[in-house]
């Protein structure tokens, strides 16, 4: 279990890196991310199935400069990755996930700007080694911030593949079954408020009924 939690989180790592930390791959989209790490534990379908719907409800969560939004990614990558590893192809389980995965994205969020606010030191330690005409420092501040932010990524996946995978299953069996049949109906209707969140963060014009009265 060891190997596998951290190859995983090592995966989930570098799919978070993605836009933020390096590149714009769009590989830390929960389309992309959470088939990944469904692949790895043997249920692409319901990574699928998570990834859509994740994708859909938070399709505008989009970092744009100093704005931190939560982590998408880790919603789909932890649901998937508990639903797998403690109750396969179990859809309530997986609606449970998802919704325990996202205090975690909220958690991530916080050690991103935490992150970000060391990665300020480090640029501040490149300009004065600039101006002291070490120019090396370029290159190693620009590689030492990148390796700072797949670990805490890494860190971060670890952490919460354990601990929350324990969270998730004790809590999971204690759950009553009104509730887990609630998950049931969930499974399917999710995707329906998930299409309606995309109608209204990309329609042309607000509805009238929408509007707000002056």
């Amino acid at each position: 279990m060891t190997e596998n939690v951290i190859f995983l989180a090592f995966t989930a790592a570098l799919c978070t890196v993605d836009i933020i930390g390096f590149g714009q791959f769009m590989i830390c989209r929960p389309m992309f991310c959470a088939p990944l790490i469904g692949f790895f534990m043997g249920d692409i379908g319901t990574a699928l199935w998570i990834g859509m719907i994740t994708e859909m409800i938070w399709i505008n969560i989009i970092p744009m400069g100093v704005a931190v939004p939560i982590d998408i990614s880790s919603i789909s990558i932890l649901s998937i990755f508990w639903v797998c590893k403690y109750f396969m192809s179990l859809h309530e389980a997986a609606i449970w996930g998802l919704i325990l995965a996202v205090p975690f994205a909220y958690l991530y969020r916080w050690i991103d700007v935490w992150g970000r606010n060391f990665n300020i030191r480090i640029m501040h330690w490149v300009e004065k080694g600039i101006q002291s005409g070490n120019s090396e420092r370029i290159n190693l501040g620009m590689a030492s911030g990148l390796l700072f932010f797949v670990l805490r990524a890494f860190l971060f996946y670890v952490f919460a593949m354990i601990i929350g995978g324990w969270i998730y299953s004790s809590i999971y069996l204690q759950l009553p079954e009104l509730i887990l049949d609630g998950f049931k109906k969930a499974w399917y209707l999710l995707p329906v408020s998930g299409f309606g969140m995309v109608i209204h963060n990309f329609r042309p014009q607000k509805f009238r009924f929408l509007r707000h009265r002056d």
